[in-house]
């Protein structure tokens, strides 16, 4: 009963994305897909300051034009930033370039803290740009979307499958932990750990294969043969035009400056 309370509430904030009423919830998916590839390839290939910040804030003002709660923008942030942090632990002194100062030995470049600061841009900047586009559009209507572009549909039938289970498998790995903390097990540096994470690891491959295999005996049984069937479809409409337009016009800015 807890476990299917969590995640019904984890889905729950989810979904909360995709009901808004913004400029970009009510655009086209094929349109908000294609553009998060864009400006994702964009602002990955730009190796100037000013066009990475460029880039940063034009992603701002789009996800603050999507009307998104701050608070769940600045935690998925945090998952991008616990990585850049390990690149500030190392590039700074590791980049060959000027000495700007030394610390216990180590030289800490002006080329290195501009790259790694670099980086730290347009990763946060990506990140934004993917919650824009891609947190405002149901996962249906994604995968709608895929097919419509002619994106491989075996390609598209494992993303599907793969979000759709993602919460069953998280589900079900905090019911382990669960359990195994209702035992008194505590994780240390220690054999015993290291074979009760093994425990969970093999435990969670074993029943995601179990799911897997009776997911797909149900969809065999409903007439699934491989092939998704579209009944419903997009219409490009003038709005889509404009703002289509409009994110174009932001790339160029972005490359231009």
């Amino acid at each position: 009963m807890a476990s299917s309370l969590i995640l019904w509430v984890k889905k729950r904030m989810f979904e909360e994305q995709i009901k808004g009423k913004s400029i970009i919830h009510k655009l086209d998916p094929r349109v908000k897909l294609i553009y998060a590839l864009v400006f994702s390839l964009v602002i990955a290939l730009q190796n100037n300051l000013g066009s990475a910040i460029t880039g940063f804030v034009i992603s701002i003002g789009l996800t603050l034009l999507a009307q998104i709660r701050i608070k769940e923008i600045l935690r998925r942030l945090l998952v991008v930033d616990k990585f850049i942090l390990l690149l500030w632990l190392i590039l700074p002194w590791s980049y060959p370039g000027d000495t700007l100062f030394s610390i216990i030995g180590l030289n800490f470049t002006h080329q290195g803290i501009l790259f790694t600061l670099l980086l730290t841009i347009k990763a946060n900047a990506i990140m934004l740009i993917l919650i824009c586009f891609l947190a405002t559009s149901s996962i249906f209507d994604i995968v709608h979307s895929m097919i419509h572009l002619r994106i491989p549909e075996k390609l598209v039938f494992l993303f599907f499958l793969m979000f759709r289970y993602i919460w069953l498998i998280s589900d079900e790995y905090e019911r382990m932990k669960r359990a195994i903390k209702a035992r008194g097990v505590k994780f240390r540096n220690s054999i015993h750990t290291y074979r009760t994470i093994g425990y969970i690891v093999g435990g969670l491959l074993v029943k995601s294969y179990i799911r897997a295999e009776n997911l797909y005996r149900a969809m065999v049984c409903r007439g699934f043969a491989g092939k998704f069937w579209l009944i419903d479809h997009f219409k490009f409409r003038f709005i889509d035009l404009i703002g289509a337009i409009i994110l174009t016009i932001c790339n160029i800015v972005i490359i231009i400056v």
